[in-house]
């Protein structure tokens, strides 16, 4: 057997290239570090990064060893970038002499917020004032209070609430501080559940016209003189006659009387001055749906009118002499008096007492399912049992007062969208005759209505 000393000579030498290589790695990994360092330095040495809104997107390796990519977002202000990484998507606001502000959040969701601001403006310039942003809070559900209000003139440097003060960098700035992450461990503001609520306030700031219209509370909720008036710029209107029935991208507005899960009966007052909304009566009772809560929204749409001096082919009884009766199958609770727009989406052809009661199917445009359902077939996918569960609850919940159960016409199948859309314009043509006629067609409990009524 060979002896080993004949072989140390080999590996003394392989040892020492093993170690040299091994330094030789060493450095050029030292090195690549340090230009990495460097290039990632670059972009968040200034305040201001003009070489962002120079290209399009940049990408570049961060000293974690991932990947991000960079790309101007102009709509958002000049130095906002959107950095995206592993696992995450962030907004970066970027100001000289300030703290980078960065919102884990995406673009989108920056986008609703600035069209919210936006429709607040005044002017060309892009400035709000304190009482604008006292508004938003307002709007969200979330007023202000004293302490708050003040922290808010200081933050902003506003001597009054309508000084124009406030740009789209500050308003964010200062929201991101009143909503910050770590003060809010339940994360009741943060992220999906935040978002949402502000494509809610940005599909009611959507017309400028509607935004104005807000609802008025007059009378303890449980009393009988209890009443939701509509008004705008302080001039009270008619839900049924002066909000309009559809808006420039073919919504339709939705307006909400009994919020889903409550089961006291509202209703607009056809036959009081100004239609307000308030607690249906019977024998001096106040009503409430004893079958249980409903499962849904559910309200009218305005300027529409079931003509019961017609009798429908579909269900052989003349109209019930109301607006036309909308559910609405979003995922959120809509207040009594909102007015929330909606699409079409499919009709349930009830009967009730011998009079034809239609009931449109509707989707709020703010919903999370709203891109997915467009018609009926899009509703029995997306929500499973649906519209068994709606045409038994209809059929059923008057027997919980001792009455028989609910008819249905179409052969008590729900119809879908291209069918619920021409009923709804044929009420509201039936709606735009009434006022033409100026009579009380069929015993019609009909009164003025605001000064801007359009037909």
């Amino acid at each position: 057997m060979p002896s080993l000393s004949k072989f140390e000579p080999v590996v003394g030498l392989t040892t020492v290239v093993a170690n040299v290589a091994t330094a030789g790695a060493m450095l050029y990994f030292m090195y690549k570090m340090s230009k990495q360092t460097q290039v990632e330095d670059i972009p968040f040495q200034r305040a201001a990064t003009p070489q962002w809104t120079k290209q399009r997107s940049m990408s570049m390796t961060m000293g974690d060893g991932f990947a991000r990519q960079y790309s101007p977002l102009e709509d958002l202000g000049k130095d906002v970038v959107h950095e995206v990484g592993p696992n995450q998507s962030q907004v970066i606001f970027k100001k000289s002499g300030k703290a980078d502000l960065i919102i884990k959040d995406s673009p989108d969701a920056l986008a609703a917020m600035k069209s919210v601001f936006k429709r607040l403006c005044k002017s060309s310039r892009e400035m709000i004032s304190v009482a604008d942003v006292k508004q938003v809070h307002a709007l969200l559900g979330e007023p202000v209070d004293e302490e708050e209000e003040k922290d808010m003139f200081d933050f902003f440097g506003a001597k009054n609430e309508e000084d124009n003060v406030v740009n789209f960098d500050e308003f964010m700035r200062w929201w991101s501080l009143l909503h910050d992450s770590s003060a809010d461990p339940d994360g009741y503001y943060s992220q999906e559940r935040y978002r949402q609520r502000f494509k809610v306030l940005q599909s009611r700031l959507k017309d400028p016209n509607i935004a104005r219209i807000t609802a008025k509370e007059e009378g303890e909720v449980t009393s009988r003189r209890y009443r939701v008036h509509f008004q705008q710029d302080n001039h009270r209107l008619s839900p049924w006659h002066d909000v309009p029935l559809k808006n420039s991208d073919g919504s339709y507005n939705f307006i909400c009387e009994i919020p889903k899960w409550t089961r006291k009966k509202f209703e607009i007052a056809t036959g009081e001055a100004m239609n307000p909304i308030k607690q249906d009566v019977k024998n001096g009772v106040l009503r409430e749906y004893k079958w249980g809560d409903m499962l849904f929204n559910y309200g009218a749409f305005p300027q529409t009118w079931e003509d019961p001096s017609h009798i429908s082919e579909e269900t052989g009884c003349p109209g019930d002499n109301d607006p036309i009766d909308v559910i609405e199958l979003g995922t959120r609770q809509r207040p009594t008096g909102s007015i929330t727009r909606v699409k079409i989406v499919g009709l349930i052809a009830m009967i009730d007492a011998d009079e034809t009661d239609w009931k449109i199917l509707t989707i709020a445009l703010d919903d999370d399912k709203a891109r997915n359902i467009s018609d009926l077939a899009d509703l029995d996918a997306h929500m499973p049992g649906v519209t068994s569960a709606l045409t038994h609850w209809l059929r059923m919940y008057k027997t919980a007062e001792g009455k028989g159960e609910n008819k249905f016409g179409c052969g008590g199948k729900p119809q879908g969208a291209a069918f619920a859309t021409r009923i709804v314009e044929e009420t509201h043509e039936a709606w735009r005759q009434l006022l033409a006629n100026q009579k009380n067609s069929g015993g019609l409990k009909k009164v003025g209505s605001a000064t801007n009524l359009t037909v």
